[in-house]
């Protein structure tokens, strides 16, 4: 329960009187109790804001270290302060004239620079994953163009022939600075990828992860143009291909960089915010094995890229947006044709 002290009690009741029993807001966890559709601060990195219309917002004068800069920035660009006093301040959206008459009674206590709760530095890194399956020469070639990369490097091998075992063994030789998950057997793309993702899941430093099928190969420029144009929200989910007969539904020039706005994508390689991934994870795996014991459909994989890209009910389709696709980024031999994986 929360402290019952001369801060928290009129907190507690302001929230009351103006309905904040079954309306979504943020604030510290302990008002759960009274208020249980709060979203307690310690959640806020594992949420994308923007897809909250919140009335109403505590802020903790102490909380700090729960802040991220992207609440702070909400709060100063589109909220108001309504009530406040030592402890708190209660901001709002959409104050009327009224509310902000009300507000100037604890203007004393709700005037703060927000500046200083804004945290220095950035402690985010990035990984790279990797996928493959019966194809250790392609892999070294990937690996070769990433040595020296900053990111960490996975590579999840899916259950190759034991034929393969000496070449990726020299692989773990040769490119001892990577990390290395061998599953037992081959269960598909979708298990791979599902293992690899969760593993930067499971790093609260990851910000962003490239994925790769393991015969891609990236053009010069690659990492750059790709960090110039994603954006955790309006562009969560890019990919340096374009391949037909996806639909491009327009192309947008995104600080300098061409793009092409897709509904649609091949999962070669793509370039995904971790958010992103938490909404739209684990990918569904009905084709366990390869080849697939039904078969499906002519020419039909695994279905990762449409389920991760337009499927999945939080996917950037069905946001109403679209997947960022930089052509001739990269290349693979798989493009038109299928893979290893889908055969």
């Amino acid at each position: 329960m929360y402290p019952k002290n001369k801060y928290w009690l009129p907190l507690v009741k302001f929230l009351k009187k103006n309905g904040l029993e079954n309306q979504i807001f943020i604030g510290p966890e302990v008002l759960l109790y009274d208020f249980p559709k709060v979203f307690p601060y310690q959640i806020l990195k594992d949420i994308r804001l923007s897809d909250y219309n919140l009335e109403y917002i505590v802020f903790h004068k102490k909380m700090s270290e729960d802040y991220t800069n992207n609440f702070l920035d909400l709060i100063q660009k589109s909220y108001k302060p309504v009530w406040g006093n030592h402890l708190f301040i209660v901001y709002k959206k959409n104050r009327s004239t009224k509310e902000k008459l009300a507000a100037l009674k604890s203007l004393i206590f709700t005037k703060i620079n927000l500046k200083k709760y804004y945290k220095k530095g950035d402690s985010k890194r990035n990984g790279i994953l990797i996928t493959t399956y019966n194809r250790p020469e392609f892999l070294i070639k990937l690996l070769t163009q990433l040595e020296g990369r900053p990111e960490e490097i996975l590579i999840v091998n899916d259950g190759s022939d034991s034929k393969y075992h000496n070449q990726y063994q020299q692989i773990k030789e040769q490119f001892p600075e990577n990390t290395y998950i061998d599953n037992p057997k081959n269960m598909g793309l979708v298990f791979s990828m599902n293992t690899g993702f969760s593993y930067f899941l499971a790093d609260p430093a990851i910000e962003w992860v490239h994925y790769f099928q393991d015969d891609v190969e990236i053009m010069p420029h690659f990492f750059e143009t790709i960090e110039k144009v994603a954006d955790p929200n309006d562009y969560p989910v890019l990919t340096g291909f374009y391949k037909e007969p996806h639909k491009i539904f327009g192309t947008k020039n995104i600080n300098d960089v061409k793009v092409n706005l897709l509904r649609s994508a091949s999962a070669q390689h793509f370039y995904v915010h971790y958010l992103y991934l938490m909404e739209n994870m684990p990918i569904p795996n009905p084709y366990v094995g390869a080849p697939k014991p039904d078969k499906g459909k002519p020419g039909q994989g695994s279905d990762e890229d449409w389920w991760l890209f337009s499927w999945a009910p939080k996917s950037i389709v069905k946001r109403g947006k679209y997947i960022i696709s930089i052509p001739d980024l990269a290349k693979s031999d798989a493009v038109g044709e299928l893979s290893t994986w889908e055969k």
